[in-house]
């Protein structure tokens, strides 16, 4: 497979692109990022491309460096002064550091068969069993995402901790960031529902669908979520590893979330989130971090949106061909 194609015609889900960005990405994105692009969007996982970048991911520097910076028991290297600090301060910093790691790893192809990861995930897991840490919802969600993807879903303490936090869901669908505060955090709601989504145990989850309603009636209204204020948070697209930037990603991670849990999703007003998305492609042919305040434009944001794209634009195609088909 040609992975330089410059025009749109093998990719009829990009047939509203102002420009391919593929090429962009395989040049200049990366390694981690051309490595998933190859496997989440051209599905490939044959081609001498492919094989290449697999094996330099392997030798890849970030990635092998935080795996070298694991203590023998597991832990990672906490940053800055903890002393003053008491002992449920320590281990909650402790804990968060955990998941800021393995997460970035997630984000560099490592797998559940690596055992630093496994060692890793043990700790974290050992942490939320003995501790009653003052943790945010997204946090514990983080942890809940890590155990699914690195294949730990079904430890007690995980399987524990999802059933306790889908018991708080609140009369409106949502969930509070904390188990005290009375008001639904949208994005803490949000990010729930993706993780929940990663796992097929939860697809017919009636909780699910309750959520996604009322992540539905609030899409881009402003000051849902004590967290995030304000309008721009929908414009912000980039997501992180760590705070508060794991439930960032606006717009995107909302059409993201559909994707997983409503992916057959064909209301108006997704279509016009689509069109919105299609049209904030930059000239670069990458998307912004930030609408309107990034010209650049970032490879991981782009690659995620065309995760979204290439999923729902080619149901629309699909739909187009049947409709002009019946005439």
């Amino acid at each position: 497979m040609m992975h330089d194609e410059q025009n749109l015609d093998p990719y009829p889900w990009m047939i509203n692109f102002k420009k391919n960005p593929i090429p962009l990405l395989m040049k200049a994105a990366p390694l981690p990022i051309r490595y998933r692009l190859l496997t989440d969007i051209l599905e490939d996982s044959s081609s001498e491309d492919f094989l290449a970048l697999q094996k330099n991911l392997r030798k890849h520097q970030a990635r092998r460096k935080l795996l070298g910076d694991q203590h023998p028991d597991g832990l990672w290297p906490i940053d800055g002064r903890v002393s003053g600090l008491n002992p449920a301060q320590i281990q909650t910093l402790q804990l968060l550091k955990q998941l800021e790691v393995l997460q970035t790893l997630l984000e560099f192809s490592v797998t559940y068969k690596q055992e630093k990861v496994i060692l890793g995930m043990r700790e974290v897991i050992r942490s939320l069993a003995e501790q009653d840490l003052p943790l945010r919802m997204h946090h514990q969600s983080q942890a809940i995402y890590l155990a699914i993807v690195y294949r730990l879903e079904g430890n007690p303490i995980i399987k524990q901790l999802i059933r306790d936090l889908i018991a708080r869901q609140n009369s409106d669908g949502g969930w509070s960031s904390l188990p005290d505060e009375p008001n639904s955090c949208y994005w803490s709601t949000v990010f729930f529902l993706w993780t929940l989504g990663q796992s097929k145990n939860f697809k017919d989850n009636r909780a699910i669908k309750k959520g996604l309603n009322y992540i539905q009636s609030k899409v881009l209204l402003d000051g849902e979520s004590k967290l995030l204020p304000g309008m721009l948070v929908w414009d912000t697209l980039i997501s992180g590893t760590s705070g508060l930037s794991i439930i960032s990603g606006g717009t995107l991670r909302y059409l993201e979330t559909l994707q997983i849990i409503d992916s057959h999703n064909k209301e108006r007003k997704t279509y016009k989130l689509l069109d919105w998305l299609i049209d904030a492609q930059l000239k670069t042919g990458l998307w912004p971090s930030i609408m309107n305040r990034d010209r650049q434009g970032d490879f991981g944001v782009t690659l995620r949106v065309l995760k979204v794209l290439k999923h729902f634009q080619t149901q629309r195609v699909i739909e187009t061909l049947k409709y002009d088909s019946d005439f």
